[in-house]
């Protein structure tokens, strides 16, 4: 395979690193390192790898079968009940592009404020207009290039700043590789998979493997999530240099007193690269499911992507925090997650959708299934704390939660069953 055909689609797929890299990655990784050490390294290797898979399943979908997910929806379900199934599970998505694109740009201004002095609101308005500017062009390859010029800038900054913990490299490869919970990391565990295995970004990984070759796919996708999660891994590492991490600005002061100058710039860069890459690829993501579920065309494409930047905008800009929408979004993402990867699960073994020498082995099926298993319980998860803050009640429901995800993925096991059965008779 020629070097230039890889380094295209490395570009190419840099979106998705991009994407799932964002001011939340960020805080969410920060305070893992800041709480627990190493301890939760090994959630960054896990959620990596299921990410490598989940994306490559849903690229590979559209490419054996010529078929955006909506359209292999509607083929599989039948019409009506494929529109509905598609408004179920890209309607919500693109409602949580929306919801939390404010703290996108706000992610980016506030990584700016860490070694400039600037004024919020200008900022705002300088970095939405810029983003609407490269989205209206919708050159793929523009914003492929522009992902990548921005995780190098990300990966520079945060392996900056991990460099200079002092960890042996037995502690590194026990904290990447062996599972472990201490007592209060359960809802930072969840949150470092789910920072990372989002669901716009399975429709983004769709829509952008057009043109490509399975193969080619394959070693583009791989580099590039691999190169996101030891971005992510290098946030944690960051993280384990300070006592606690309780705001950006505090561990900005914390890393200025153990690394000078450098530490403040290197945060501030990092945080402004993910903050401005996520302003971008959530919007673009959005516009990537209107087309690719929906089938709109260019200019509701625009529209989509329009609206998305304007609400980000509007609440950044403003300052209110949307927290009841916030929080509806994410217990509607929470169950999108798990209903999307059993659908992929399901399509991708379909013999009427996918030709079978790009079906998957019952090996690749067991772990498919174990990753479901995962988002299901995370998005469980979302789901019970978000409905507890909206109701105020305590959230929890642990063994509840455990009893659904094990009926559930036994269900989807069961179908999957059925489906090959029924494809080798």
């Amino acid at each position: 395979m020629k070097p230039a055909k890889t380094l295209s689609t490395v570009i190419l797929w840099s979106v998705i690193s991009a994407a799932f890299i964002g001011p939340g990655t960020v805080t969410t990784a920060a305070s893992a390192g800041s709480q627990f050490q190493l301890n939760l390294l090994w959630a960054v290797t896990f959620s990596t790898i299921a990410c490598i898979l989940l994306q490559e399943v849903s690229a590979r979908l559209a490419i054996a079968s010529g078929l955006t997910m909506g359209q292999a929806l509607i083929k599989k379900h039948g019409q009506q009940r494929g529109q509905i199934l598609n408004f179920l599970l890209g309607g919500p998505v693109i409602l949580g592009c929306a919801a939390y694109e404010a703290g996108n740009i706000l992610g980016g201004v506030s990584g700016l404020s860490l070694f400039i002095s600037v004024d919020f609101s200008v900022i705002t308005i300088v970095l939405t207009a810029i983003v609407a500017i490269i989205l209206y062009t919708d050159k793929k390859q523009t914003i492929s290039w522009l992902m990548t010029f921005l995780v190098g800038l990300m990966g520079i900054a945060f392996f900056v700043l991990a460099f200079d913990t002092e960890f042996t490299l037995t502690e590194y490869t026990k904290g990447a590789l062996v599972p472990a919970i201490p007592s209060g990391s359960e809802l930072l565990t969840l949150g470092l998979v789910g920072t990372t295995i989002v669901p716009y970004n399975i429709f983004l990984g769709s829509g952008v493997s057009k043109g490509q070759t399975i193969p080619l796919m394959r070693i583009g996708l791989t580099i590039s999530v691999a190169i996101g999660g030891a971005i992510t891994a290098a946030i944690l590492i960051a993280g384990t240099a300070v006592p606690a991490f309780t705001s950006f600005a505090e561990l900005s002061e914390s890393l200025k007193q153990n690394l000078g100058f450098l530490g403040p710039l290197a945060l501030g860069i990092g945080l402004f690269a993910a903050g401005f890459s996520s302003a971008i690829t959530s919007p673009y993501a959005a516009s990537i499911i209107a087309s690719s579920v929906f089938g709109w065309n260019v200019n509701r494409r625009r529209w989509t992507w329009g609206l998305v930047l304007l609400t980000g905008f509007l609440f950044g800009i403003s300052g209110v925090k949307p927290i009841p929408v916030i929080l509806m979004v994410q217990a509607l993402n929470g169950l999108v997650l798990p209903l999307l990867t059993a659908f992929l699960i399901l399509l991708i073994n379909d013999a009427d959708i996918v030709p079978a020498e790009h079906r998957h082995s019952p090996s690749y099926n067991a772990v498919l299934l174990l990753i479901f298993a995962s988002v299901l319980f995370m998005g469980l998860h979302s789901i019970d704390k978000s409905v507890s803050t909206w109701l105020g009640q305590t959230s929890g429901h642990y063994m509840t939660m455990i009893a659904l995800t094990v009926g559930l993925t036994a269900y989807v096991g069961y179908l999957l069953v059925r489906s090959r059965n029924s494809v080798q008779a």
